[in-house]
């Protein structure tokens, strides 16, 4: 695992980039693309609506609407050609670190899940045959999340979090990244305080992950997991109800909305800020013992 510091294989990579962006300037385009997100989103959502309306495979449209949508939102394209305009060289990881990232996805949602249990706000409400139909529908859910995650972790903590730890220090390159990181999937929706603080923390979480490891896998494993086990496995994404795409078991979070999330589900929960802690708490704990136990070994 790798140190906080300058001695970080991002930010090292950061370093020896042919073209340097200073974090201020990154940080600024980082919120430009943001706010053209947003500028465009309304039209291509009304595009999305239309034409499930008219009945056309629902899977296909999906696929083909999230590739339009959450390309441009999550910055897949833009990171990828900011990286090509610096000429970074990719830091090296171990191909271990995916499941890694994948273990730590599932403890950190099981956590949140148990949380919710915990606070009484759990309710079954059905589980799904299995056959064909769903695991394709899952299949295709499955790639899209995928398609979501990657890009988001493309832009957030490959590309804009190296050049701001780079800039202004690991610590605070990490934590302005994470913010902006919540910023972005809540403020247009005039969502409670809680939802915010719950998402930036997942960016802590996935940050950290990024950082520790050197690499994109882990925090890449660790958010799919999370979204996928959510959505595909329990069916608690949307809140009530579950996804049209399928789901193993239907659970819903009902109760008090500081406690169930109310329509945001885990996101919106207290449940979760506590298992996210833990997560952070617990990563920053198993981290530091490995740092120090490797130099102990490098000492002799």
């Amino acid at each position: 695992m790798q140190a906080l510091d300058a001695e970080n294989a991002w930010v090292v990579s950061a370093n020896a980039a042919r073209r340097h962006i200073p974090g201020s300037v990154a940080l600024l385009m980082a919120v430009a693309i943001f706010g053209l997100t947003l500028w465009s989103a309304p039209s291509i959502f009304a595009f999305e609506s239309k034409l499930i309306g008219q009945s056309v495979n629902l899977g296909g449209i999906r696929l083909m609407i999230s590739i339009a949508y959450f390309l441009p939102l999550n910055g897949m394209a833009i990171a990828l050609a900011f990286l090509w305009f610096e000429g970074r060289p990719w830091p090296r990881a171990r191909i271990s670190w995916l499941f890694f990232g994948l273990l730590a996805g599932v403890v950190g949602f099981l956590l949140a899940l148990a949380a919710a249990y915990g606070l009484g706000v759990v309710k079954f409400m059905g589980q799904s045959a299995v056959e064909p139909k769903l695991l394709a529908g899952i299949g295709g859910a499955g790639l899209i999340i995928g398609l979501r995650t990657f890009g988001e972790e493309l832009f957030f903590r490959a590309w804009l979090q190296p050049l701001l730890a780079r800039s202004w220090g690991v610590p605070l390159g990490l934590l302005v990244t994470s913010l902006l990181f919540g910023l972005i999937h809540v403020v247009t929706r005039g969502v409670p305080f809680i939802v915010l603080m719950n998402v930036t923390l997942a960016g802590v979480f996935f940050g950290l992950l990024a950082l520790r490891t050197g690499g994109l896998a882990a925090p890449f494993a660790a958010h799919w997991a999370w979204n996928v086990i959510e959505q595909c496995g329990f069916g608690l994404v949307p809140n009530p109800g579950s996804d049209p795409m399928g789901t193993f078991i239907d659970l819903d979070l009902v109760g008090p909305t500081l406690l169930s999330g109310g329509g945001d589900g885990l996101n919106g929960s207290l449940g979760t800020t506590a298992a996210l802690i833990v997560c952070v708490a617990a990563l920053g704990f198993l981290t530091r013992s490995s740092i120090k136990r490797a130099g102990a070994v490098e000492a002799h």
